[in-house]
């Protein structure tokens, strides 16, 4: 009996052992896919496998700088890290992936280029693009991904689901007759995009300026008109500089004329502002490509798509001014439903999603109501308070749908998440600005002594209302956001849009009169008024 006793002792000490070291050391379990990593990958590679697979331009990672340490760490863990942050997220590695000497041939294969190994750790820009391809599982023709919502352009974090077979977070791909030349023409325009980004708000800022010293409403209706633009110059996937930067000036000067010809009214100015937003809901939600591939999009390293700090200052301008109109029109009602689509044109998930623009539209939308409606502090308050439960609501009501949300990790792990946001403001906006304060001074001199001129040339109460809101916004966007630059550029042209312009005087439409004007009694007597015989 003892001696069974041992041996049963000894066949599950044997069992034990290996379960413990398992247990300690994560093995990546056998993918549906191998990975494979090649140093470079020649033209005549990618048209080969552009025949049997699909491809894709690979972004190793976030922020402004990577590495191959870094790069390779996002691969096989499936999670990305700021480069600010250190690049290397935590967390044990979900697969292996092998370095290649020839040209991979086997079915059901992810080949990947990588950033270069460089001395003692060092990095480089994170500005460059590298192919990715699958072979195999039915993939042909370009890469899509639920990430970038780019078809072509694939996030670092995208290939280890795809590898492991998870149905979240996958890669797919789309028919293409020319793959290869999609992709070049592709990252031509992420390429000539990227380096316009803050020459392009300079160009509006200066033609903002002008128009609003010599025609003031054109100024305002500019701004409109350089949106529409960027939207036309992605949809129609220009890649040249010069002809960018001419669409825009063009754009600005002769659309923000024609503009305010065709806007004479401040009801057909609302109508405008209206129709941009309404423009970039449908667009962010069926095409994000039109309005990321632009030089007022995202940067493509980090966010991919949605409202970047660019768009989201610049849409300051008729966001604002329409709330401003639509309360002086129609009172309160007026007022909140202009406010309330903004709101959701910053937070919801399907437009991307901008938590730093929510806070920023909040607070500006708070302090304009509040001396439009005149309704002291705590109207103030009363506004703010509204507009964050508005943002909280909508963004829970995300947070539960499956798929890619830039507000998940703020949001999906209670209050440590909100303190991570909080706590990373230093590594990812303080110091990244005062590192560039040869950049970012001068433009904060440019934007402070606009925002000093734009008050003194506002006498009316109305403007200046507006002109000290867009002061208030932009201080709390250097706080939230991490684009100093970005945010100071624009805001000089949200005040030359705004410094002159003030919202006709009308009787507001609030709900008492409302009820009046729709009564029966008032129809009745509109009716008989209506059918008495004209005074000869």
């Amino acid at each position: 009996m003892l001696r069974r006793v041992l041996l049963l002792g000894l066949l599950l000490l044997a069992g034990l052992v290996p379960a413990g070291t398992a247990l300690a050391k994560t093995v990546p379990a056998d993918a549906p896919f191998r990975v494979v990593i090649l140093d470079h990958m020649a033209g005549w590679q990618l048209r080969q496998f552009a025949r049997r697979g699909a491809i894709g331009l690979l972004v190793p990672g976030a922020g402004p700088t990577t590495n191959r340490r870094q790069a390779l760490a996002q691969l096989v863990r499936g999670r990305q890290e700021n480069a600010r942050l250190g690049g290397v997220p935590e967390g044990p590695p979900l697969l292996s992936a092998n370095l290649a000497t020839g040209t991979p041939s086997h079915a059901r294969t992810i080949i990947v280029t990588l950033p270069p190994r460089t001395p003692n750790g060092g990095t480089v820009a994170n500005d460059k693009r590298y192919y990715v391809v699958v072979l195999g599982g039915g993939f042909h023709g370009l890469l899509v991904s639920r990430t970038t919502r780019i078809p072509g352009l694939v996030s670092i974090v995208d290939i280890a689901p795809t590898a492991l077979g998870h149905l979240r977070g996958s890669l797919t791909s789309t028919p293409s007759a020319h793959a290869v030349a999609s992709l070049k023409q592709l990252n031509a325009q992420i390429h000539a995009n990227n380096r316009l980004k803050l020459a392009a708000l300079i160009v509006l800022a200066c033609f903002a300026a002008l128009l609003a010293a010599i025609r003031p409403r054109a100024a305002l209706t500019a701004v409109p008109a350089a949106l529409l633009a960027s939207l036309a110059l992605g949809g129609l996937h220009v890649t040249n500089e010069v002809a960018i930067l001419a669409v825009l000036i063009v754009a600005t000067l002769a659309g923000g004329l024609a503009l305010a010809w065709l806007c004479r009214t401040d009801g057909m100015l609302l109508l405008l502002f209206l129709g941009v937003v309404l423009v970039h809901l449908y667009l962010l939600a069926k095409r994000p490509d039109w309005v990321a591939l632009t030089p007022l999009g995202p940067t493509q390293n980090s966010r991919f798509w949605g409202i970047g700090n660019q768009l989201e200052t610049l849409l300051l301008a008729p966001l604002l001014a329409g709330a401003a109109i639509a309360g002086r029109r129609f009172g309160l009602l007026g007022f909140t439903a202009f406010g309330l689509l903004g709101l959701f044109l910053m937070t919801d998930n399907r437009f991307g999603s901008d938590g730093g623009g929510a806070i920023v539209l909040g607070v500006a939308l708070a302090f304009l109501g509040a001396r439009t409606l005149r309704i002291g502090v705590r109207g103030f308050v009363t506004i703010l308070l509204a507009a964050a439960l508005v943002v909280l609501k909508d963004v829970s009501s995300n947070l539960q749908a499956a798929g890619p949300d830039h507000l998940r990790s703020a949001f999906g792990s209670g209050l440590s998440g909100l303190w991570a946001v909080a706590k990373n403001r230093v590594p990812l906006s303080y110091q990244p600005a005062i590192h560039d304060w040869t950049t970012v001074l001068p433009l904060a001199i440019w934007f402070l002594v606009s925002f000093a001129a734009a008050l003194y040339v506002a006498r009316r109460r109305p403007t200046r209302d507006l002109v000290i809101t867009v002061g208030i916004a932009m201080v709390t966007s250097l706080l939230v956001n991490d684009s100093a630059m970005y945010e100071l550029t624009g805001g000089v042209v949200v005040l030359a849009a705004l410094a002159r312009f003030a919202p006709a005087p009308a009787v507001p439409v609030t709900v008492r009169s409302l009820v009046r004007t729709l009564s029966p009694a008032a129809v009745a007597v509109r009716s008989r008024r209506s059918r008495s015989p004209l005074p000869r």
